[in-house]
C-alpha cells in the first residue's frame, strides 16, 4: 500500500495482467486521509516508545497489532495483485532472462513440494562448472532504485540511504505497481506471502510464548510497523510537496 501512495501519479491505463485488488463491495476502498494519518501517527508513537517492562511485551504487541489491523482494513483493496498463480509466469521469466543475457540452459524450474520452487538440473553439471549467470542489469539494486522514481526521495531521506534493505523493498513495491516495469516478468513470479512469524495470526504467535523466539518476534513486528508508519508520513509530505 505504501507503493500505491508513492506511485499515485503513474498512469495505469495500459491493459495488462496487473490489476488493483477490489474490496468486497466490488469498488476500490475509499480512505479518509485525516483518519489514516491519525492512525499512522498513533502507530508511530506506539512503536517509538521505550521497550515495555518485564511481562508487558505481549500487551504492547497486541496493541500494535490492533492498530496495524485497523490500518489494513482501511486500506483494503489497494494492493496490486496479478491474475493466476506465480508459476503461470515462469515461461515469461525464462524468456525475459534469455533475451537479456542470463543463462537458462541445463536446468529448469521445478516444484520441490515442502521446499517450494527451485532449479533442477536437466543435465550433468561438472564440478566448478559455470552454468548459471545473471547480468547485472537484471538485478534490482540500490543503484537501480536511485535511478528510478525513488531517486528524489532517496536523496532526501537518511534512513533510505543508510538501510539498503528498505530501499530495495520500496524499489520492488514501486516496480510492482508499474505495468511497464522492466522487472515485471521477475516480480510476477515472487511469492504473495511467506510463513515467517511476521505473517502469523495472533493465536499462532501465542504458541511462541515462553520460548526464546518470542522476543525476536515482538521486536521484528514492532520495528516493521514503525518503519511503515514513518515512511507513510514521509510519502504524504512528498505528495503534498508535489501538488
Amino acid at each position: 500500500t505504501v507503493c500505491f501512495l508513492i506511485c499515485f501519479s503513474w498512469k495505469m491505463g495500459k491493459k495488462s495482467r496487473v490489476k488493483t485488488q477490489k474490496s468486497g463491495t466490488g469498488a476500490t476502498t475509499t480512505v479518509s486521509p485525516k483518519e489514516m494519518l491519525n492512525l499512522i501517527s498513533e502507530l508511530l508513537q506506539k512503536c517509538s516508545s521505550p521497550p515495555p517492562g518485564p511481562g508487558k511485551e505481549w500487551e504492547e504487541y497486541v496493541q500494535i497489532r490492533s492498530l496495524v489491523e485497523k490500518i489494513r482494513k482501511k486500506q483494503k483493496g489497494l494492493s496490486v495483485v496479478f491474475d493466476g498463480k506465480r508459476d503461470d509466469y515462469f515461461p515469461e521469466l525464462i524468456k525475459w532472462a534469455t533475451e537479456n543475457g542470463a543463462s537458462t540452459e541445463g536446468f529448469e524450474i521445478a516444484n520441490f513440494e515442502e521446499e517450494g520452487f527451485g532449479l533442477k538440473a536437466t543435465r550433468e553439471i561438472k564440478a566448478e562448472e559455470l552454468f548459471l549467470w545473471v547480468p547485472r542489469k537484471l538485478l534490482m539494486t540500490v543503484e537501480s532504485a536511485k535511478n528510478s522514481v525513488l531517486g528524489s526521495l532517496y536523496s532526501q531521506d537518511r534512513i533510505l540511504q543508510a538501510m539498503g534493505n528498505i530501499t530495495l523493498a520500496f524499489h520492488l513495491l514501486c516496480e510492482r505497481a508499474n505495468p511497464n516495469s522492466f522487472w515485471l516478468p521477475y516480480i510476477q513470479t515472487l511469492p504473495s506471502e511467506y510463513d515467517t512469524p511476521l505473517y502469523f495470526e495472533e493465536d499462532e504467535v501465542q504458541y511462541l510464548q515462553s520460548t526464546q523466539a518470542i522476543h525476536d518476534v515482538f521486536s521484528q513486528y514492532k520495528n516493521t510497523a514503525r518503519q511503515y508508519a514513518y515512511f507513510y508520513k514521509v510519502i504524504q509530505v512528498s505528495i503534498l510537496n508535489m501538488v
